[in-house]
């Protein structure tokens, strides 16, 4: 999950009941969470992409090529 901080739609305790549900039945469903002081947007319009490093390196990780 890649949750902002800074998000007027979806605010931080929402995404951490949202990650806490998810790893509640100890699947491993949830791979990464991490915050960033980001607003709903940003993650696809932003101007900041301090995420992009995170991002790519999940997609290699997980890219079956």
């Amino acid at each position: 999950m890649f949750v902002g901080t800074v998000d007027d739609l979806g605010d931080k305790i929402d995404a951490e009941w949202a990650r806490d549900e998810i790893t509640a039945g100890g699947s491993g469903a949830l791979k990464f969470f991490k915050e960033y002081k980001a607003g709903h947007s940003t993650f696809m319009i932003g101007k900041d992409t301090s995420y992009e490093d995170d991002l790519v390196k999940l997609l290699n990780q997980y890219n079956n090529h």
